[in-house]
């Protein structure tokens, strides 16, 4: 236990001396060993902050991007472009794996000390259900970057991630089945839903999770395990909460990933990383897909040059882990795959006229109308794309529908990820598997 305890003090003394959003209310635990509720506070925001910018090298494999030859952190990037997982340049960033076990670790260590220390009032379950709600996220992302796609006649064989319980620096890691990996986020979410006091967070600790960011999680979860009823029910719930939309038609709005957009559940997830975006452009077909009349065609994207780049940006202003948009979407989806066709054009129609210009709105409405339900749900995940872009989950979109084709363009070379490519599911980073033979 002494040699854990001092690893912690290490581990946050080095990650501590990154710098500190401007907007949170982030003050250093140190290499104090946790006693009391603000040790313990302290060491979720180590949690909170060490969490890795992973969504933005994932939006690199999409079709939302083209490579800028020219920029100095080529090297750095192209390869996680060209979806070139298996002989990858040795600059080239690694996709997160560490960096996702150590938000776990100290997640572990506040669910395995934090009651014993510090006792167990109001603040102190909560603390411990963010705990428990970091490290099911921590482990949905790895399974969902690193597994297959949830197929119940599947689950129990197809490979997933290992499972971290325990803070033991010697424990070994095994990977588990895409349902054992599963079962654990559920049951730590279950956990977390006892504990949870905080219905919604003020936007200065937006950061954390409250009920309503269980909820959204608990929805992508259930959207993602195709499990559809249950997904709506999630939703509702969060909406219950607050069910505010930014209304891109007035002047006053701000953009849907602020973290003072009203919209806004969750502003925990770096979405945007500055080598990637100032080494990219946004994708003309991709942008092409917008209708004329579409707001977010200027307020998502801005000219650079003869190109556009991101208007959501790198600036922590815009991190983004859940947000009400989304919440609208998996409704609809949900519905559509539920046969309940006008129900899902009526929630995808409460996005879409806070995103479109009036006249816009009323042709999509109508042309809603006229698709079959299987066009419908295609054009669920197109919508998804135009709205989510560039906030990580077009990847994993992309990976649990039609796994289509993607063609990437690099030195006058043509790079495809060909329709159903096994490249889909990305494999372990190759350092993990150099240093853990069980992998």
């Amino acid at each position: 236990m002494k040699k854990n305890l001092l690893f912690i003090g290490l581990l946050v003394a080095v990650l501590l001396t990154s710098s500190c959003n401007k907007y949170l209310d982030i003050q250093p635990v140190g290499t104090v060993i946790p006693k009391t509720e603000s040790d313990f506070r302290a060491l979720m925001v180590s949690a909170y902050i060490s969490y890795p910018a992973h969504k933005s090298r994932l939006n690199l494999r999409t079709d939302e991007l083209i490579l800028d030859e020219y920029s100095v952190d080529i090297g750095e990037i192209k390869d996680l472009y060209l979806w070139n997982d298996q002989n990858p340049d040795v600059k080239t960033f690694p996709m997160a794996w560490e960096t996702i076990y150590k938000s776990i670790f100290y997640a572990n260590y506040v669910i395995a000390e934090g009651k014993n220390v510090a006792g167990d009032s109001d603040e102190m379950q909560q603390i411990r259900a963010e705990a428990y709600l970091i490290r099911a996220y921590s482990h949905f992302e790895l399974l969902n970057t690193y597994s297959e796609n949830f197929n119940p006649a599947s689950a129990a064989t197809d490979r997933g991630i290992p499972i971290s319980l325990r803070v033991d620096l010697e424990q070994l890691f095994k990977p588990a089945s895409v349902e054992e990996v599963y079962a654990q986020v559920l049951a730590d979410m279950k956990e977390a839903e006892a504990l949870l006091h905080v219905s919604d967070n003020a936007n200065n600790v937006k950061y954390r999770f409250s009920k309503r960011a269980y909820y959204a999680f608990e929805a992508r979860v259930r959207l993602y395990r195709g499990e559809w009823s249950l997904a709506v029910e999630a939703a509702n719930k969060a909406l219950a909460i607050n069910a505010d939309l930014e209304n891109l038609n007035l002047p006053t709005s701000k953009i849907p990933t602020d973290f003072e957009s009203k919209e806004m559940i969750q502003a925990w997830e770096r979405v945007g990383d500055s080598k990637v975006s100032r080494s990219t452009f946004i994708n003309p077909q991709f942008m092409a897909s917008y209708s004329k009349g579409d707001l977010r065609l200027t307020r998502f994207f801005q000219k650079s040059g003869h190109d556009y780049v991101s208007a959501k940006g790198t600036d922590t202003r815009y991190n983004s882990t859940f947000r009400n948009a989304e919440l609208y979407l998996i409704k609809a989806e949900s519905e559509a795959q539920l046969g309940k066709k006008d129900q899902a054009i009526a929630s995808l129609s409460t996005l879409l006229k806070n995103r479109l210009i009036p006249e816009t709105y009323s042709e999509a409405i109508q042309r809603l109308a006229t698709l079959s339900n299987d066009a419908l749900k295609a054009e669920i995940i197109a919508e998804r794309g135009r709205e989510l872009t560039l906030e990580g989950l077009r990847w994993y979109d992309l990976k649990r529908s039609s796994r289509p084709a993607i063609e990437h363009h690099y030195l006058d070379q043509v790079y495809q990820l060909q329709k159903n490519d096994p490249r889909y599911v990305i494999r372990y980073p190759k350092e993990s598997i150099s240093n853990n033979p069980d992998l």
